[in-house]
């Protein structure tokens, strides 16, 4: 029987962080862990990236010699073509966690990197949100790109497909359906510092997702939310998932702006509100909503 204060041992664990940097180090293991042990969440992740289908492997804080100096980039993927197993395409991977954005400098020091070492890629994860889809949160010099291409993924968004690849292979293969939970897990944890809807007033370059208060509500006692949740993703893809009224207090989405959660405080809708996480490419396709 359990008992109070009994805690499950998890894959991942997060105990023991003491520090930003221990932060990125575990979350960069993590991720490129599952990556390569749930091939299809691998692949969810490689495929906007321009690779090609194949083998994926990943390493954490490989070093590269850069004249008299030594680069350390949070980890490197590579993929060896099914086709062609000889050939294989290169993604240096750089991480941030908690409110501290990505810096322009080190960026473009791995843009540098990569041109000369003829790595295809940089892929870059924080909290940060660009303002426009498509769009690098942090801006680098144009020439810096050549033939590199950087793109972008909030952790939220390593997240939410995460959590429709759970999903999927809940069935078919509930070893990866356990990795991936354990992945899940471990992200939406505080500890972790992958995930973060508030942000100080002091970081004006950190674009975070924000809990909107219009007016003070002395009544609903209101939770600040997390996630996104598994909830979450399906709200975002789902067109009749909410009673209207609901019965209990709680986050549900707004019956005046879908987009976004309300917080109902069992009798009336308050002005708390926060927007959905945006539900990752293809998973109205991908997942089955019950």
């Amino acid at each position: 029987m359990k008992k109070n204060g009994w805690r499950e041992p998890r894959l991942i664990p997060t105990t023991g962080i003491g520090s930003q940097v221990e932060q990125e180090r575990r979350a960069t293991a993590a991720l490129l862990a599952t990556m390569t042990a749930v091939e299809r969440f691998g692949r969810a992740l490689t495929e906007p990236l321009g690779a090609p289908e194949g083998t994926i492997e990943t390493f954490v804080e490989v070093p590269f010699s850069t004249g008299d100096s030594e680069c350390l980039p949070h980890g490197v993927i590579r993929v060896r073509e099914t086709s062609q197993p000889e050939s294989s395409w290169t993604a240096l991977v750089e991480v941030s966690t908690g409110p501290r954005p990505l810096r322009s400098s080190r960026l473009e020091a791995y843009l540098d990197l990569a041109t000369g070492h003829e790595i295809d890629a940089l892929l870059t994860i924080s909290n940060e949100i660009p303002p426009v889809a498509g769009q690098h949160p942090t801006p680098v010099a144009k020439e810096k790109l050549g033939q590199v291409s950087m793109l972008h993924f909030p952790w939220s968004k390593i997240v939410a497909e995460a959590v429709v690849e759970r999903e999927e292979c809940a069935e078919p293969d509930p070893v990866a359906a356990r990795v991936l939970g354990e992945l899940i897990h471990y992200l939406e944890h505080p500890r972790s510092g992958a995930l973060l809807f508030e942000v100080a007033e002091d970081a004006p370059t950190t674009r975070l997702p924000r809990l909107e208060v219009a007016a003070p509500d002395p009544v609903a006692e209101v939770p600040i939310p997390r996630g996104p949740a598994r909830r979450e993703i399906r709200l975002a893809l789902r067109e009749d998932a909410e009673p209207s009224p609901p019965d209990q207090p709680g986050w549900y989405r707004d019956d005046q702006d879908t987009t976004r959660m309300r917080w109902w405080q069992g009798s009336a809708w308050t002005d708390h509100w926060y927007d959905l996480p945006p539900a990752p490419a293809g998973a109205d396709e991908k997942l089955n909503t019950p």
